[in-house]
């Protein structure tokens, strides 16, 4: 699976392709998007049982930073809490590192929109938009030319269109509601949130609606970037 982030002048956001393996599982049961803690999201691409034990382990460093401290823990600190103990975990015998990489997001009070990756090895970057797994390469090159186009000046709809218009360019195929996974959070409402199927078949609609113009009769189109 790929999953991309992008970080606007208000909002940050997440999007990620949702494949349920049978038809009798609940579809809501599965995801890859989670709260670390009520303003901070992630999501995870790689092995999802080691992601499950990221998860736990972040949410009580996010509890116990906001008893300690009476305020919720910031973005870049659970970031590098996650990336200092991989870091451990790859220098430690007789213990493998998590295969998964992890994409965080929040809305910091003092500098807006944050977006944080860390990999494996503990290695943790701040980005303006970002990409991981099968497609990476090819998203990151289709986020930057995304952001170069429009100098970083995203307003929330256009966040949320983007990694959305990303994630569909990349994978080559049209996506229904049900395919994808989005999240985000924004100036003013901070708390991260998944964005229900409707809302999520409202953007598709848009982004069908701005690019109908110019697809030809009998042919999908595929949104590449000048």
């Amino acid at each position: 699976m790929t999953a991309v982030a992008l970080r606007g002048n208000d909002t940050v956001a997440f999007c990620i392709q949702k494949k349920v393996p049978d038809k009798l599982i609940v579809a809501d049961s599965v995801t890859s998007i989670y709260n670390l803690s009520p303003k901070i999201g992630a999501v995870f691409t790689g092995n999802l049982n080691d992601a499950k034990t990221i998860i736990y382990m972040m949410r009580n460093a996010a509890g116990k930073f906001k008893d300690d401290n009476g305020f919720e823990i910031p973005v870049h600190v659970l970031a590098k809490k996650l990336g200092d103990n991989a870091q451990i975990w790859s220098q430690s015998a007789g213990v493998r590192t998590f295969c998964t990489m992890s994409i965080m997001g929040a809305i910091d009070e003092e500098k807006g929109p944050q977006l944080y990756r860390v990999d494996p090895a503990g290695l943790v970057l701040g980005f303006r938009a970002c990409a991981s797994g099968a497609k990476e390469q090819e998203a990151m090159s289709v986020l930057e030319k995304h952001w170069k186009k429009k100098n970083g000046d995203f307003n929330k709809d256009e966040t949320i269109e983007t990694v959305i218009e990303t994630l569909q360019n990349v994978i080559g195929a049209d996506f229904k509601e049900t395919d994808i996974e989005v999240a985000f959070a924004t100036v003013g409402d901070e708390e991260f949130k998944k964005l229900p199927e409707k809302e999520i078949e409202r953007y598709l609609n848009i982004i069908a609606d701005k690019y109908q113009l110019i697809s030809y009769p009998g042919q999908k189109c595929h949104f590449d970037i000048e």
